[in-house]
């Protein structure tokens, strides 16, 4: 009888492990499944040679949706008349069976040998005839020549390029090879999970202290948090790739070099560079210290490979240092709110979904990404200043605001503005929050002091060297660029809204004036000005531009580039020391006449600006999705994000809670800031998304609990 008994629990006991582990091999199988069945990574490598020297461009294609420039892939072609193989890695989750190649972006010959496919289902490689037979479609490419193993063409318009169909065997995977690893994978996690189910049962029977103690060490402790933000940081290196480094990240890039070669922080690519203060010190000093630690026998190399060569995308590494930072520091701050492991986890799967896993922000030397982890850790340390009222705090977030400073100069505004509006908060807040203006007046001090303390050596520097203290020369241009397009017409204001808005206000607007119609963004169309991206006269405007001529230059953006490099080497002529420095004075002095001309004009054109830069959430692959429905999902998220961030920041100055302004201040800070005083274009916005995301886990996690209470007393 007793046996009989006992043998019940017993089974129990067995039941539920084997129930736990059956499932755990239904789930790894059906995830094994999915994840090979959307993994479409692709290496596609080929062949090309060309009469001139300069970029290529590749597009992937589904067969369904035209080619779209967030799936391309820019590199150069760095020697003409030359043969060169070029490899691209493709990662992505959507089907891609065909390619767009532009070979080039010139008139010339153009000769391509064999291009080769290779997926974990198959490879193939086309080359001659049989690449001949895969070619699709050709534009502005005549005079084809075929032999055997290349196919010559001249370029003749202004886009050349061919569509390429990917070999179904190696576009698409059989039965044969979905289903054995998925089984594989399903049997391995089974087997693994039915090992740890009898070990832990054993300890927790043989040594239940320790038991308690290593449950305790997954459940609560940092472990867990810290080795989930390692994984997303090494899936994040995978996008990280040896393409050139572009735009604003050139100089970045070359201000690093400088420092590792010759010390000095400069814009000057000469052998004796002169110092500069165009551009904040902390992500170039980062680089070098990278280079130095990485490939200190490099010293010696020139610029080129460090830009487009061998030692890119090395030089690209250092930014997992902020990806890593970046994640944890979500996740710390969600715990510092009352958020369980699972909302910390929502949170910076969420940011490195849709800003540090994008290839926009890591794969390049911008420093967005810099700027975004420091806000969100400055974040937390005013969070934790408000929490504990400790001086350590109060100080040490006045540190992390001056970093932030050094990584991204607004900030050295922003914080001017933050940092009073948060002691306020603590003066007003809701009791028992509220403290004697003496005590606010002290943390105040002390935020400021470690706040300059950290910028003092830079500034100190750019007094000794220019006479100046400021963090960058940089904001009297931007300033000026804001007043003159303050004076664009209000149907171009119409364009502003529409360059940038979601792909749902587009569809809305559609065929009214709002919307837009067949050539407004090309020459002689009545968005043409504020075009500053790919158009029939782009080339022409940057030429004006980089020639300092800004009577040939359409758009406002070349327009006003070239009349700051005309007036900047027009001191130069007059032998003025630093020229950069007195024409960013003289323009900081003609913006703020203009303002205050039309200020009330200038208020009002916050309001495009700040939705000219709103909607900049990263483009995220959904899969079985077309691409249409995969932005409007973006787009939504980015809406409910951004009404949350704004939302509780106003709930915390409204109600006086001075935790919820702490947390808010900084985003909201950057978001107003560039609305207010730049031209905001959509990559600005950035930094903030980590923190927009988080505040939208936070206000629905907190939904969800009171809908929950809610239930509870409903149904008691």
């Amino acid at each position: 009888m007793h046996q009989a008994i006992s043998a019940k629990p017993r089974g129990r006991q067995l039941r539920q492990p084997i129930l736990r582990t059956l499932t755990l091999f239904v789930v790894a199988v059906l995830v094994a499944l999915t994840h090979t069945w959307i993994n479409r990574d692709l290496q596609i490598a080929f062949d090309l040679r060309v009469e001139n020297a300069g970029p290529y461009q590749l597009y992937l294609g589904d067969g369904t949706d035209s080619f779209s420039e967030r799936q391309s892939f820019t590199h150069y072609a760095r020697t003409a008349d030359t043969w060169q193989r070029h490899v691209i890695d493709v990662r992505s989750i959507r089907r891609v069976n065909q390619i767009r190649l532009d070979p080039t972006t010139v008139k010339g010959a153009v000769a391509i040998g064999a291009i080769a496919f290779q997926s974990q289902w198959g490879s193939a490689t086309l080359q001659g005839p049989s690449l001949q037979e895969a070619v699709g479609a050709t534009t502005d490419l005549s005079s084809q020549v075929v032999e055997p193993e290349i196919i010559r063409w001249q370029a003749t318009g202004v886009d050349p390029h061919i569509v390429v169909r990917i070999p179904n065997h190696v576009a698409y995977p059989s039965a044969a090879q979905l289903v054995p690893p998925a089984l594989a994978a399903g049997l391995a996690m089974g087997a693994l999970w039915l090992l740890l189910e009898i070990a832990a049962a054993r300890l927790q029977h043989r040594q239940p202290r320790a038991h308690q103690t290593i449950s305790t060490i997954l459940v609560k402790s940092w472990l867990v948090p810290v080795l989930i933000c390692l994984g997303m940081t090494w899936l994040a290196s995978a996008r990280i790739s040896s393409a050139p480094i572009l735009g604003d990240g050139v100089q970045n890039l070359l201000m690093a070099v400088n420092v590792f070669k010759h010390g000095t922080f400069s814009l000057d690519n000469s052998s004796t560079p002169k110092p500069t203060n165009f551009r904040e010190p902390l992500d170039p000093l980062l680089v070098a210290a990278h280079l130095k630690l990485t490939v200190p026998e490099a010293v010696n190399r020139p610029f080129a490979d460090f830009r487009a060569g061998d030692l890119t995308r090395t030089v690209k590494m250092s930014n997992l240092l902020w990806i890593f930072t970046g994640l944890l520091g979500i996740w710390a701050l969600m715990l510092r709110l009352g958020g369980t492991n699972l909302a910390g986890f929502a949170a910076s799967a969420l940011s490195f979904q849709f800003f540090f896993h994008g290839g926009t922000y890591i794969n390049t030397l911008y420093t967005e990404l810099s700027t975004a982890a420091l806000m969100i850790w400055a974040s937390y340390g005013l969070l934790r200043s408000v929490q504990t009222k400790s001086l350590g705090w109060f100080f040490g977030s006045g540190v992390l605001l001056g970093l932030l400073g050094l990584s991204k100069a607004s900030f050295v505004y922003i914080g001017l503005v933050a940092v009073p509006l948060l002691m306020t908060g603590l003066l007003f807040a809701q009791r028992p929050d509220r403290f004697r203006p003496a005590r606010v007046m002290v943390w105040g001090l002390l935020m400021t002091s470690g706040f300059l303390l950290t910028l003092s050596p830079w500034l100190a520097r750019n007094h000794a060297q220019f006479g100046s203290l400021r963090i960058t020369e940089r904001g009297g241009p931007v300033l000026w660029s804001r007043a003159k397009l303050n004076s664009m017409s209000n149907d171009e204001v119409l364009g502003l809204l529409h360059i940038h808005g979601p792909s749902l206000y587009r569809k809305a607007v559609a065929g009214t004036r709002l919307g837009e119609a067949p050539g407004d963004f090309e020459r002689g169309g009545r968005w043409q000005r504020i075009n500053r991206y790919k158009s029939s006269f782009w080339e022409a405007d940057r030429a004006a531009a980089y020639t300092a001529q800004p009577d040939k230059a359409i758009s406002f953006h070349y327009n006003l580039a070239a009349q700051y490099l005309y007036l900047v080497q027009e001191r130069s002529r007059q032998g003025h020391p630093f020229p950069d420095q007195a024409v960013g004075d003289e323009l900081q002095r003609e913006a703020i006449a203009l303002f205050k001309e039309r200020p009330w004009r200038h208020i009002a054109m916050t309001a495009p600006f700040l939705w000219h830069g709103f909607w900049s959430f990263k483009k995220v692959e959904v899969p079985f999705v077309s691409l249409s429905v995969q932005d409007a999902l973006g787009e939504i998220l980015n809406l409910f994000s951004g009404i949350a961030l704004f939302g509780v920041f106003f709930y915390g100055l409204l109600r006086r809670h001075a935790q919820w302004v702490a947390v808010t201040v900084l985003p909201v800070g950057l978001l107003m800031f560039y609305a207010f005083l730049s031209h905001n274009i959509p990559r600005y916005s950035t930094p903030a998304h980590p923190m927009m995301l988080l505040v939208l886990v936070l206000v629905a996690r907190s939904l969800w609990q009171k809908l929950s209470q809610h239930r509870r007393r409903s149904h008691p």
